[in-house]
């Protein structure tokens, strides 16, 4: 009876074992899946002007920004690009963050964000440690990633950051970013590119998704 019940024991073990490893296996599948493919579920279009230094805030406005628009103003220094997105999908918890990357180059460099504004108001800009897997998880975020600083610190270069939005269903997000202070005026708008990403409630990104910018009518 004692050698029974240590290999009924030992059944029971082995095969609880043999199911959280699937289930492991299982989750790993989905979040890789997920990786690849999470923002199929989302149509996103974007638009995007050029506007000189003293037309931000009339385009904006044209946008959809509500005036006055008092904190947007023009860098005469640095070029300005001024995005509408328009997006539709699943209801979800949590936001969507929305990068712009200048493609001239290779990797595509982020282009410092400036400021925000969707149905609930002004959104501004951020960036978190959680986002650095985008640059892991993406070849085309690479400039997302961290850099080592001439101390031996690693940190993220100034020009990385975020307009963020909240994940509905439908919804609209008017941003504005600038150019590094010397770079090549950009004259195409289609020489950009939005890397709009999810990111959980609990702060984790689940996936971003590539999206190409069209000259706005």
């Amino acid at each position: 009876m004692g050698r029974h019940g240590a290999r009924l024991r030992w059944v029971v073990a082995l095969v609880s074992v043999t199911i959280a490893v699937l289930a492991t296996v299982d989750r790993y599948v989905d979040r890789e899946r997920e990786w690849a493919h999470g923002g199929d579920q989302v149509a996103v279009t974007v638009e995007a002007v050029l506007p000189e230094p003293d037309q931000v805030a009339d385009s904006v406005v044209a946008f959809g920004w509500p005036e006055p628009v008092d904190s947007v103003i023009g860098d005469p220094d640095r070029q300005s690009v001024v995005l509408r997105l328009r997006w539709s999908g699943p209801t979800r918890k949590g936001h969507y963050q929305v990068i712009l990357l200048d493609s001239r180059m290779e990797p595509a460099r982020v282009v410092q964000p400036y400021s925000g504004w969707d149905a609930a108001g002004g959104t501004g800009f951020n960036w978190a440690g959680a986002y650095d897997v985008l640059a892991d998880r993406y070849p085309w975020l690479a400039d997302t990633a961290t850099r080592e600083e001439p101390d031996g610190t690693f940190g993220t270069p100034g020009n990385v950051g975020a307009v963020g939005t909240r994940a509905t269903a439908d919804g609209s997000l008017i941003a504005v970013f600038r150019l590094v202070p010397g770079a090549v005026p950009l004259t195409d708008p289609s020489r950009l590119a939005v890397a709009f990403c999810y990111v959980a409630p609990d702060g984790d990104v689940r996936w971003a998704k590539r999206v190409p910018v069209l000259p706005a009518d």
